[in-house]
């Protein structure tokens, strides 16, 4: 069957279309659940005469349920739109807060960052997310989840980015219901009695003594930090050049516990239970202890989101397999996207979801064409073939989603993917006997340096693999229109190779053009170009001069502001880059522009000019330079201390 006959999937692209629109336009709560209990009640109505229940207006009316629901759904889910949020009443000034440590953020170069959750604003109960930062140098004790504080002082918002085609850290932790962030020091927030542990706090609990543990062992650090990854999915500790390295392998998944790790360990319960079925209540028996062990391994990964995710779909698979029915895997995977996006419909926005989901789906229909497209006889070529077909077909899937996220393209994740995945139970399987082992402290050290020479070959397989650049291509540009029409092309292109009709190759080779003609136009519209951007940087100054498609580059400091540049290069599409000094009189096309650094002294100049540039904290008498050079624009750059900006 095709994936639009199953009924499943028609239901999940309405919750998904209502789910984008209630975020894109938020309405209140009331209103929400007004019109979804109007397209339901319609939607009973044409259930309960037999005439309309098998016409267009049923099947209709059960969509727009699903749309209604979705944006019901993702209303409820906002923090901002309940009416117990603590926005409804604070009034921006001090106020004591009392918080709760929900999560343990990954750190900064200079912060620990954490989550935390509002309990009360000024003796009155409340709700909502704090994001939490302290600077490593304070003496706050090192905090854990569910440590409750008392804080006194303002919410501040989240700043969005300063310079042009930065991570919009901000509006990623808005997906998350987090606008505001807190800044404690041991001036302002006291630690108060923790009044007991949550699921996630016995979680947080076992997942520091397993690496307590895992660190008096012969493991090395890096060995440790790749096993915790792609065992427990925390990466806080993953070496920099390792996780690079996997990057540009495209093997990067491996370091994620997602469907990939749940579906190996799966594969591993059930070698283990098989037994279970020659008995009367076997299959009944074996089903529900692999649920136990897949939720079990969950709270043992500190039930993050991702794992959630993937053990919630293999739940459904697990059933599947129990009931011996012959269902097709694209059925259950839209009935497990179905239930967890109604459950946490902001998942929907999470780069992990999507991935997971794009190469699931990918697997469960495109790896059927292939497989039936060539059925090699040979036992040695026949697994090799299914592991291509299965590796071809998730990186089809994610294909649009990794060029807009990550523009980039690993040509070497078939050769990685051949090479590490058949291991991949053998390293889970025995990292998890492992992990147990040291948490009895009755680990070998034999054992443990076995698993190190494991972890360090595959290391160094990885990184043989990444160092071949010719691979690799970067630097791709990609923006969200292209990303759709990347994906209609592909889609469109499997629909054609799977029902070779006319009409489908019409509408590919319109998409094609299509993308085409989007990119031609970007190219165009960036070409037309002619700006100044003054970049904000903290200890240095530097200019972005774009003439078309040529980038003048005016700093100081090339290698500080390297990823931004190329940042800058990739979304403009710029062909050449050239980096200059910055001198403090310059021309930029016919428009003089003016540099004051800290020396304070003013070049020569004309009447009339385009720009000052104030850098560094000059201390200069402003209006008497004002009047002899008449600036357009003066700009004072990061550079500058915030008082004297403010003065």
């Amino acid at each position: 069957m095709k994936p639009l006959e199953f009924v499943s999937v028609k239901f999940s692209i309405g919750l998904l279309l209502g789910i984008s629109f209630g975020w894109l336009f938020p309405i209140s709560q009331e209103l929400a659940i007004l019109l979804s209990t109007i397209c339901l009640i319609v939607t009973l109505l044409f259930f309960l005469f037999e005439n309309y229940r098998k016409g267009i207006y049923f099947g209709v009316a059960a969509l727009l349920s699903f749309v209604s629901l979705g944006i019901v759904a993702i209303t409820l889910a906002q923090p901002k739109l309940s009416p117990h949020h603590y926005s409804r009443d604070y009034n921006q000034e001090n106020g004591f807060w009392v918080i709760e440590l929900r999560e343990v953020l990954k750190p900064t170069d200079f912060n620990r960052r954490y989550l935390f959750q509002v309990l009360t604003l000024n003796d009155s109960a409340t709700s909502g997310l704090f994001l939490g930062s302290v600077q490593k140098d304070d003496i706050i004790s090192d905090l854990k989840v569910n440590d409750r504080l008392l804080y006194y002082g303002k919410a501040h918002p989240i700043s969005p980015p300063l310079n042009p085609y930065q991570f919009t850290y901000d509006s990623y932790m808005e997906s998350k219901g987090v606008y505001d962030q807190i800044y404690l020091n041991p001036g302002n927030s006291i630690q108060l009695e923790t009044t007991g542990k949550s699921l996630k706090g016995w979680a947080a609990q076992l997942q520091l003594h397993i690496k307590k543990e895992l660190s008096s062992t012969p493991l090395g650090t890096k060995e440790q930090g790749v096993l915790r990854a792609i065992l427990l999915g925390q990466r806080n500790d993953l070496d920099p050049e390792v996780y690079q390295s996997y990057k540009d392998a495209g093997a990067v998944h491996i370091l994620a516990v997602s469907g990939l790790h749940v579906g190996i360990l799966l594969l591993i319960i059930q070698f283990f239970l098989k037994p279970l079925m020659y008995f009367r209540f076997g299959r009944s028996t074996s089903m529900i202890v692999t649920l136990l062990i897949l939720w079990i391994y969950a709270l043992f990964t500190g039930v993050s989101p991702s794992v959630v995710r993937a053990v919630a779909m293999f739940s459904f698979i697990t059933y599947a397999l129990y009931l011996n029915r012959p269902t097709a895997a694209v059925n259950i995977l839209a009935l497990s996207f179905l239930a967890i996006l109604l459950i946490q419909p902001k998942f929907l926005f999470q780069v992990g979801f999507q991935l997971s989901y794009s190469a699931v789906f990918a697997i469960g229909w495109i790896y059927p064409l292939l497989i039936r497209f060539w059925r090699p006889r040979n036992g040695f070529i026949k697994p090799l073939w299914k592991l291509f077909a299965v590796s071809l077909s998730a990186q089809l899937g994610v294909l649009p989603l990794c060029l807009f996220y990550f523009h980039q393209f690993p040509g070497a994740f078939l050769l990685s993917s051949m090479l590490i995945i058949p291991f991949l139970g053998i390293l889970l399987g025995l990292g998890i006997l492992l992990v147990l082992l040291a948490s009895l402290k009755s680990l070998p050290d034999s054992l443990a340096l076995v698993y190190n020479q494991m972890i360090r070959t595959m290391n160094e397989l990885i990184e043989y693999i990444a160092s071949q650049e010719n691979f690799i291509i970067r630097q791709i540009p990609m923006d969200r229109p292209g990303m759709i029409l990347l994906s209609v092309i592909i889609i469109l292109l499997v629909l054609s190779l799977q029902k070779k009709k006319f009409v489908y190759l019409c509408f590919l080779g319109i998409s094609i053009a299509g993308f085409q003609v989007w990119n031609l136009y970007l190219l165009h519209l960036n070409g037309q170009k002619d700006e100044v951007i003054i970049m904000h940087q903290v200890t240095s100054t530097a200019l972005l001069y774009q003439k078309g498609h040529d980038l003048f580059v005016l700093t100081n400091d090339s290698v500080k502001i390297k990823t931004l540049v190329e940042n800058f290069e990739l979304n403009r599409r710029i062909h050449s880059t050239k980096s200059i000094p910055v001198p403090n009189s310059f021309y930029l096309g016919q428009d003089q522009w003016i540099l004051i650094d800290s020396s304070g002294v003013l070049p020569p100049v004309q009447k009339n000019i385009r720009g000052l540039i104030l850098t560094q904290s000059p201390r200069i008498h402003l209006g008497r330079i004002l009047e002899q050079s008449c600036p357009d624009r003066i700009i004072a750059d990061g550079s500058n201390y915030p008082d004297d900006i403010r003065r």
